[in-house]
């Protein structure tokens, strides 16, 4: 852990004060989008991976994807990702890549598969920093941000940090989550990011039914269009319907997206259609806002 403190003030040059003097975009990087929850559970790293590799794979663009949970990195496992990322002429970092789709995760910079990252909040920040700017992303049509779960420190400075295009906000059809959901939107309403407040990019519904292998009877464990309802009463877009399927986790745990394992499958071409869904967003988003000016801090 030693070891890898010093590698990242190394990296940095100028300590976590360097962190506020930068340019809020990510050179060569186009759009950035965070794919963020209220409460963790819901399947938001899955989502974000699979959103990655179908951005990738069905939209055919240069797509990174950085797992910003330092708590909890959980992509290397999901994007089947091991070992140390090399360090480039210019003292970046050379995202790893698999699917596609380059990655960055604290996973790849523990050396014990289970040691806590035991971290208070200017070291954290300091890791994500490195993990975004202090990476050779290469060009970028997108860098989709797995965000950690919640509204506390961590997100509110990656909100604010990041000139992002765009949040997409993943929920269960449940109510407990859905009251975590509206605070991860209401969250980017209230930390001045101007740029992100009126860009939700909209709400997905995860784990919508569980669908019987044996009957095709469908089950709404969790409840029924409770995410659709949420986003029409915030006028925001509804981004579609998730199941809950045993491949998903199985696939997950394997390293092998749905995406990819399982292209014809129906959770497939769902994640296909919110892809798409997403790309269409931006570029409309991208149409309105061609005078939006580039933040510094």
């Amino acid at each position: 852990m030693k070891a890898l403190l010093r590698s990242f003030f190394k990296l940095g040059g100028g300590g976590v004060r360097a962190f506020a003097a930068q340019s809020l975009k990510i050179a060569g990087v186009q759009d950035i989008i965070a794919v963020a929850s209220g409460k963790g559970g819901v399947g938001k790293s899955t989502t974000a991976v699979n959103l990655a590799v179908a951005l990738s794979s069905k939209c055919q663009l240069n797509v990174g994807l950085l797992d910003a949970d330092v708590y909890g990195p959980s992509i290397p496992t999901m994007m089947k990702l091991h070992g140390k990322p090399e360090v480039s002429e210019g003292k970046k970092m050379i995202p790893m890549k698999n699917y596609g789709v380059k990655c960055m995760s604290m996973g790849f910079l523990v050396t014990e598969e289970y040691a806590p990252i035991v971290w208070r909040g200017p070291m954290v920040m300091k890791a994500l920093e490195q993990m975004s700017r202090g990476v050779d992303w290469g060009k970028l049509d997108i860098l989709v941000v797995d965000m950690p779960p919640g509204t506390g420190d961590a997100q509110i400075s990656i909100s604010q940090r990041l000139q992002l295009s765009g949040a997409l906000i993943v929920s269960t059809p449940q109510d407990v989550a859905l009251m975590d959901a509206r605070r991860g939107v209401n969250m980017f309403n209230k930390v001045e990011v101007p740029w992100v407040a009126s860009q939700i990019l909209g709400i997905l519904e995860n784990m919508s039914f569980f669908k019987c292998p044996h009957c095709g009877e469908p089950s709404h464990i969790f409840g029924k269009g409770g995410a659709r309802r949420t986003a029409d009463g915030m006028g925001l877009p509804f981004l579609g319907e998730i199941p809950l399927e045993e491949k998903i986790r199985s696939n997950s745990d394997e390293g092998t997206p749905m995406v990819i394992s399982n292209p014809d499958s129906a959770v497939s071409k769902a994640y296909g259609d919110v892809a798409q869904k997403v790309v269409n967003r931006l570029e409309e988003l991208s149409k309105q806002q061609q005078f939006r000016p580039e933040m510094n801090l």
